[in-house]
């Protein structure tokens, strides 16, 4: 890890634990390597900063939620995230998080396996990115497909000047039976 994201992360873990987070799982850290262990954070609030900002690193901060209804104001009270992870086994919950939600992606009972299928889009909305990557819809977002139309031949053309006498005869016989 790089030393200045290594400092970025002891800060923001810092300053959740003197304000009441917790250390459930890890916190070991070796400043003269860079090296931070994964670690879970309990007792984190939306509040502290290590909520607010993308970690990018080996920090779970966790929120403690009474219901799900809590979550998904806690999600659509924010920018749009990347991605949502649910762990859930219940089918409604999953659904109903997915449905009340917008991000740039869902990835249920696992997490960042998104990112790597070749058959998915991966990308944001809003803040979190604009247009997908990845595969086909990779190629299909940063390509322009553009349109070309050769006109070999067309019954369009008789009715554009200069008219040729045979078509001058059609329009005469037109106007005669419809006239």
């Amino acid at each position: 890890m790089a030393p200045r994201h290594f400092e970025r992360l002891s800060a923001l873990t810092d300053d959740a634990t003197s304000r009441g987070a917790t250390i459930l799982e890890g916190g070991a850290r070796d400043p003269g390597q860079n090296y931070f262990s994964p670690t879970l954070l309990g007792g984190t609030t939306p509040q502290m900063a290590i909520s607010r900002e993308e970690i990018f690193g080996p920090v779970l901060p966790i929120i403690e939620y009474d219901d799900i209804g809590g979550v998904v104001d806690a999600i659509n009270a924010g920018p749009k995230p990347l991605a949502i992870y649910i762990f859930s086994h219940d089918a409604a919950v999953r659904e109903d998080i997915i449905r009340r939600t917008s991000s740039g992606g869902v990835c249920i009972n696992n997490n960042v396996v998104q990112f790597l299928h070749p058959n998915l889009p991966f990308g944001g909305v809003n803040n979190s990115g604009i247009g997908t990557a990845h595969g086909f819809y990779g190629f299909k977002a940063f390509s322009h497909e553009r349109a070309i139309l050769r006109d070999r031949f067309s019954v369009l053309r008789i009715l554009f000047p200069p008219y040729t006498p045979t078509v001058k005869k059609l329009i005469n016989l037109t106007v005669r039976l419809l006239g």
